[in-house]
């Protein structure tokens, strides 16, 4: 690993402690570290638009230097918070037991496999190389974001594709690394960032599972996921869909604290990756709208009012980087050509209610049952879930299942009016948003609590507290 790249991980692994720590989303080093990374890659990815902005070149040397200030910076939050960051990384926190190890070292496995794969092998999904890989290397190519891809291909080409306007983080990392590696070396593709970002989603994820539920349980839940062939599959295969269900699963993480503990920093937390996961794909904006409702409705009973206020800011926050992107950038600073119309929606011919079922009937066909994409993931989830609600007619992690239900009805309205929203990619690779939400579900289940609790005992530890704990 060439010194640069080194730099690149270590500098935003602190822009996004000096985040994560001042706002105390978490309560265990462990995910502290996970969160810290992945809140790291997002808030940098606006860097290439601060050069472009401030008129520097995208260059190796202005993204050097523009990252190591902005960590220099990010490191200022850091002050006063000593008792915190020690609470956080008490050894009690931090011990592994014995069962976990057998886990991590498949997981190890696992990720050797993938990251040889990332780092290795080239861009190869069409969407990528038609899109937001394209974008990247032209930027860095030409030293601008406003390349010749927006000035002079787009507006030759007879049939036009919307894969360059899409949302910006994943060619924004693109950019960041492929300067970092100077497009020499075995890191030569810029494919590095997914490493990391799978690794730190994967440390938060198991983290916040392992706080709630027996370690023995949430390394089954996480092991699952990562023998999901299609998930695992584009963990090395870089596309938009893979960090856009890791924010958006984290978002949704840090929400379900915020239910649980009512502070006010896992709430700022979950709408920071609530928006950035909309820097990562349009679309999700609506998909916060169900997390701006349960919002409103936490609040109804105590205070309206400040609900009201607290799910509009919610929302609002949200909808700053799609709007950012798709006005401020794309038609502000980009000379687009007249003819392309971004986000159309169309009619539906015949009767909508019918053409509806149809198209959920072929998501669940194709996508929701079919084994060679999930393996037993869903069967899984929808016995386990069937379990929890018929013995023990549970209400707990309710808001995590109405998300999780809403996303997948939005699929299909989107799918039936917008142009370009399709089953077969759409919804397959928008379905890593729902497989994650599932699993974070089970693990605020009372059939997981009851599991973990006959754990404890069976081992002769008093049972850990299932709940939350307060930073």
């Amino acid at each position: 690993m060439s010194l640069s790249l080194a730099f690149v991980i270590i500098t935003q692994f602190l822009i996004g402690l000096g985040v994560v720590t001042r706002l105390r989303a978490v309560t265990n080093g462990y995910s502290l570290l996970g969160l810290a990374m992945l809140v790291g890659l997002g808030v940098s990815s606006a860097l290439p638009f601060g050069l472009a902005f401030a008129h520097l070149p995208i260059a190796p040397t202005p993204m050097l230097i523009g990252l190591g200030v902005w960590a220099a910076l990010s490191l200022i939050l850091l002050r006063n918070q000593s008792t915190y960051l020690r609470k956080v990384f008490a050894p009690n926190r931090l011990s592994v037991r014995l069962c976990e190890l057998p886990f991590v070292a498949f997981w190890g496995y696992l990720l050797f496999i993938s990251a040889w794969k990332c780092a290795w092998f080239p861009v190869t999904p069409f969407d990528m190389q038609v899109g937001p890989d394209l974008v990247a290397t032209f930027a860095v190519r030409e030293q601008t974001l406003a390349s010749s891809v927006f000035t002079e291909h787009l507006p030759s080409v007879s049939v036009l594709s919307n894969q360059p306007f899409y949302a910006p983080f994943t060619a924004m990392q693109q950019v960041i690394y492929l300067l970092a590696v100077d497009s020499t070396g075995p890191f030569a593709f810029g494919k590095v960032w997914l490493t990391v970002l799978v690794v730190a989603f994967g440390l938060f994820f198991y983290a916040e599972l392992r706080e709630r539920i027996h370690p023995l349980l949430a390394g089954l839940l996480l092991t699952l996921l990562a023998c999901t062939p299609e998930l695992f599959a584009y963990t090395f295969l870089v596309q938009t869909d893979w960090a856009n269900a890791a924010f958006l699963a984290s978002g949704v993480l840090l929400f379900q604290r915020y239910l649980d503990s009512a502070q006010r920093g896992s709430l700022m937390g979950s709408v920071l990756m609530l928006a950035l996961a909309c820097w990562t794909r349009t679309e999700t904006i609506f998909f916060v709208l169900p997390g701006a409702l349960l919002v409103f409705i936490n609040r109804i009973r105590s205070s309206p009012a400040v609900g009201l206020i607290q799910s509009a800011g919610l929302f609002l926050a949200c909808l700053v980087p799609v709007l950012f992107w798709n006005y401020g950038f794309l038609r502000g600073c980009v000379p687009l050509p007249p003819q392309i119309h971004l986000g159309q929606l169309h009619d539906v011919a015949g009767n909508h209610l019918q053409h509806l079922v149809a198209i959920f009937a072929g998501m669940n066909k194709q996508v929701v049952f079919n084994a060679n994409h999930w393996s037993y993931a869903v069967p899984i989830f929808l016995l386990l879930t069937t379990l929890n609600l018929v013995v023990f007619r549970d209400k707990n992690g309710l808001p995590v299942l109405i998300w999780l239900l809403s996303i997948y009805l939005l699929f299909g309205l989107l799918i039936q009016y917008v142009d370009g929203a399709n089953i077969p990619y759409t919804f397959r690779r928008g379905f890593f948003k729902l497989l994650f939400l599932m699993y974070i579900y089970l693990s605020n289940t009372t059939l997981f609590d009851w599991l973990s609790v006959r754990l404890y005992q069976w081992e002769g530890r008093p049972a850990a507290s299932l709940s939350t704990p307060q930073p």
